[in-house]
């Protein structure tokens, strides 16, 4: 049986991958699932809303796979199962994913996760017929333990966005309407945004950069989406598939079956890739400039602007 195909997107929070990745999961062949590394609690503990609108216990999509994979969702232990992917698969346990004998020691800890995953994957593959499965997780520690798993074939898109816009964006109060507990999303302060935005990247690079990995910009998608589509076809091997662009700039977002990320995953209908930059006028100053300073080796790195008024995109995911 041919391996699952999974395009991962990791990198830091608010950085435009849920847009990103509901674009993407519009090519034929291709399913976007959201935040994956949330499935066991958002849809079947929680029963949160799916992307097309219901409760995930009410969605024909998930219930198909439950079914494929497990003979349903009741016959799924989900705390047992994040229990075991808490054990392994975390931003603490990055240290050990750099070693041989450290992976080896998570994957033997994370055991019945990974079979679990593994089972998962391949049940959207078989049920929704698609050749790539577009899991926008993010975390770098979550991605290293779904390449443990050797029915997966991992591509990591590694996604960077100005650090100052992110800030910004997770400074802000969002509505967060598929849960019933948190009327808002949950906020970080600038100096936490800072120094989660540095070791994600970090991690991200230093755990992938040797295999299958690219590094895309946030701002160069809104810039350049019909490129920026191009090269990520032609990353993972699907290379003449349609864009899914309905104009210049423009995507056309069907129905998605996200099972968590930023509240815009609802949205449908036309939407226009467009730069937005609010955070240079509306960031207090100290927050633009502590960010700056404490993100200076990697602004450079990924080509971004070290003065404190530098230049961004503001596009939540």
């Amino acid at each position: 049986m041919d391996r699952v195909k999974v395009l991962y997107i990791a990198g830091f929070g608010r950085s435009g991958s849920t847009i990103l990745a509901n674009s993407l999961g519009q090519i034929d062949g291709f399913f976007s699932g959201g935040e994956m590394n949330f499935i066991w609690k958002h849809a079947l503990i929680e029963d949160r809303l799916c992307g097309c609108g219901r409760r995930s216990s009410e969605c024909p999509v998930w219930n198909a796979v439950f079914d494929e994979a497990f003979g349903g969702m009741e016959n799924v232990d989900a705390k047992e199962i994040m229990r075991l992917q808490n054990s392994g698969a975390r931003t603490r346990h990055i240290p050990q994913m750099h070693t041989q004998k450290g992976r080896a020691t998570l994957e033997g800890r994370m055991g019945k996760f990974l079979s679990s995953s593994a089972r998962l994957y391949e049940a959207v593959k078989a049920t929704t017929g698609s050749r790539v499965i577009v899991d926008s997780s993010k975390e770098p520690a979550y991605g290293r333990a779904i390449a443990m798993i050797p029915e997966v074939d991992l591509r990591v898109l590694h996604l960077v966005r100005d650090p100052r816009a992110a800030a910004y964006s997770w400074l802000k109060k969002k509505e967060q309407p598929d849960s019933e507990d948190r009327e808002f999303m949950h906020q970080k302060s600038a100096l936490d945004s800072a120094v989660l935005w540095d070791a994600w990247n970090v991690s991200t690079e230093t755990l992938w950069r040797r295999e299958k990995y690219m590094r895309l910009r946030c701002e160069d998608f809104i810039a350049e989406p019909k490129q920026s589509f191009r090269s990520i076809l032609d990353f993972i091997g699907e290379p003449d598939s349609e864009l899914p662009l309905a104009g210049e700039r423009e995507v056309k977002l069907g129905v998605s079956h996200t099972v968590s990320g930023n509240p815009n995953r609802f949205d449908t209908g036309s939407v226009e890739l467009r730069p937005d930059e609010r955070w240079k006028k509306e960031m207090r100053s100290k927050d633009r400039s502590l960010v700056t300073a404490l993100t200076l080796p990697l602004l450079a790195r990924y080509g971004y602007s070290l003065k404190a008024s530098g230049f961004g995109h503001q596009v939540s995911g």
